[in-house]
């Protein structure tokens, strides 16, 4: 997607996501997703926070909401690939998401990433861009040491985190750089 569209507020996500449901009942369609990424950050904790896409696994039939998402995208004026599952391979070898918020709605079932999905996958990718969003999260879940974040990471992905996981000692670093930035 490009870094140049328009950005969306939470309460635009979720309009899409609604609209989203309501081409894809009216096509007699249902479909189930996973959002996470700057999508799930705004819905879950910052109402403020704007995102440019939303990024999630399909966990149903592609093709129908594919199709339904370009046509929200035309009638919006949006990159058609404003929803998109580039994500998926970050997010294999996650446990269940128990503490998801749910956003059901005729045609849609949407799960969006708890804030320890989040941290998880943010920790695991060690992007600088993600750093903002890191200190967000670990001031949402109380962590003060970096071996907290670390252990959420674990317990997220049960230790079956992609094979391109940072090492460990990588992730401590990162939640230290986190933390120093908390101080500030």
């Amino acid at each position: 997607m490009s870094e140049h569209g328009p950005t969306l507020s939470r309460a635009e996500v979720i309009g899409l996501l609604t609209e989203l449901g309501a081409v894809l009942h009216r096509d007699g369609l249902h479909a189930t997703i996973y959002v996470v990424g700057g999508a799930a950050m705004s819905i879950t904790l910052d109402s403020r926070r704007v995102t440019r896409d939303v990024d999630a696994v399909f966990r149903t039939e592609t093709d129908g909401l594919r199709t339904a998402a370009r046509e929200v995208a035309t009638r919006h004026g949006l990159d058609p690939e404003w929803l998109n599952d580039r994500v998926t391979s970050a997010v294999v070898g996650l446990v269940s998401d128990e503490g998801q918020t749910e956003l059901d709605v005729p045609g849609l079932s949407a799960a969006v990433a708890s804030p320890e999905h989040l941290l998880a996958m943010k920790m695991l990718a060690g992007r600088e861009r993600d750093l903002d969003d890191l200190v967000v999260l670990f001031r949402h879940l109380g962590i003060t040491a970096p071996y907290q974040a670390v252990e959420i990471t674990e317990r997220v992905f049960g230790g079956g985190h992609p094979d391109s996981a940072p090492p460990l000692e990588y992730l401590e670093l990162l939640a230290e750089d986190v933390l120093d930035r908390m101080d500030v």
